[in-house]
């Protein structure tokens, strides 16, 4: 190891960063091109040592041991840390958290149910990948953003990740169907006024989602643990502060949906993991111009009716969700979900393009086609740090 120089300002790595970030911020404080110093380091060839010697050659140039740097950056552990219990893209931590961390932000991942720092007060939600906003202290303006934030993390702590991951996404999916179709109801109300205190002008996807965070924490925590079935929506219902019409049925067959694939044990989990979504050499994601352009999509029709897109969509907010187990040959149809034979069936909660997506008969564009979400990485092929 003498071959390797030692720089002289080694900066040290943040709590769960990625190595991309890290190898940033050591570049840009001593001046170098992060490219060059990624070629210096042989990261992105092939290495007979993998990551352990990355991690030797890491601790030749910065004097931190490899355990250490491990303990710090994700990428480095042995055994590997559980890939699908992390979101799949690089986000910037809490400013206050990482403040003593110089040359710019540190870009870490989080666990799925973390979305808001609640020592600070700054939302750490699901990012919008197509843009690299920092954080912003959300907690100062709702209050009850800190209450669900604990609430979440109480269902993950007493049913594990996996559960909770199920049971947000089909929390986030019902509330995104309300938000279409909850008008002059209270709960309307709420996600109004949050909504004009966080998104005032341009449509912010991670901002979207805080403003219904509350809702989506009290109810993932029904459907994590939930009640027998006679009890299950009225559950849902105390847990959302909602009143479903009596002629209107969008809670109750969302639900009944959910309850079939989870008795089948079939678990909603997460489409990618870190180690597939490409990434820029300063950790930021790599997205595709299909992406970016549907982000477009998206804000216009927020600036026209001020609703949420449905899912699935071009770009899923959370929780990029797939089924991919076989389907129990007696899993309903469209036309069992449907009350009566007449209904409309966009009153059902999921068409039967959204059934089929959510029992994992097929996937949806942004699961069946990874590329249309990530470019084609040149800078750095996916599961390369």
């Amino acid at each position: 190891m003498s071959t390797w120089r030692r720089l002289p300002a080694p900066v040290p790595p943040g709590s769960n960063e990625t190595i991309a970030s890290w190898l940033n911020r050591l570049a840009s404080v001593h001046g170098l091109n992060t490219g060059d110093l990624r070629a210096h380091l042989r990261i992105g060839r092939s290495d007979p040592g993998g990551m352990p010697g990355l991690a030797a050659r890491l601790a030749a140039i910065t004097g931190y041991p490899p355990g250490n740097l491990a303990r710090a950056l994700p990428e480095l552990r042995a055994p590997a840390p559980d890939w699908p219990s992390l979101r799949h893209l690089a986000q910037r931590a809490c400013p206050r958290c990482t403040a003593r961390h110089q040359a710019g932000p540190v870009r870490r991942l989080f666990a799925h149910h973390d979305y808001l720092c609640t020592r600070h007060g700054y939302w750490i939600g699901p990012p919008d990948p197509s843009r690299d906003d920092p954080p912003q202290p959300l907690a100062r303006q709702l209050p009850e953003l800190a209450a669900a934030q604990h609430a979440l993390r109480r269902t993950q702590r007493l049913h594990g990740w996996a559960v909770t991951f199920d049971a947000t996404a089909a929390a986030t999916s019902i509330c995104l169907d309300l938000r279409a179709r909850a008008v002059h109801q209270p709960l309307w109300a709420r996600w109004e006024r949050r909504l004009d205190l966080l998104i005032p002008g341009t449509y912010r996807r991670s901002l979207f989602m805080a403003a219904i965070f509350p809702e989506v924490a009290a109810l993932t925590a029904v459907l994590a643990a939930p009640p027998g079935t006679d009890h299950l929506l009225s559950a849902a219902l105390h847990a959302l502060g909602y009143a479903e019409p009596p002629n209107r049925h969008d809670i109750s067959d969302a639900l009944s949906i959910w309850t079939t694939a989870r008795q089948a044990g079939r678990f909603l989990r997460p489409a990618y993991i870190y180690t597939d979504a490409g990434h820029h050499y300063d950790g930021t994601p790599r997205i595709t111009d299909g992406r970016l352009t549907a982000e477009r999509q998206t804000a216009t029709r927020f600036g026209r009716d001020r609703r949420a897109p449905f899912i699935p969509s071009p770009g899923p907010p959370m929780p990029y969700a797939c089924l991919a187990d076989p389907l129990p040959a007696d899993f309903p149809t469209l036309k069992a979900l449907a009350r009566t034979p007449g209904q409309d069936l966009q009153t059902v909660f999921f068409s039967w393009t959204q059934v089929q997506v959510a029992a994992g008969l097929t996937a949806p564009a942004w699961r069946r086609t990874p590329v249309d979400l990530f470019e084609a990485d040149t800078e750095q092929r996916p599961g390369a740090v």
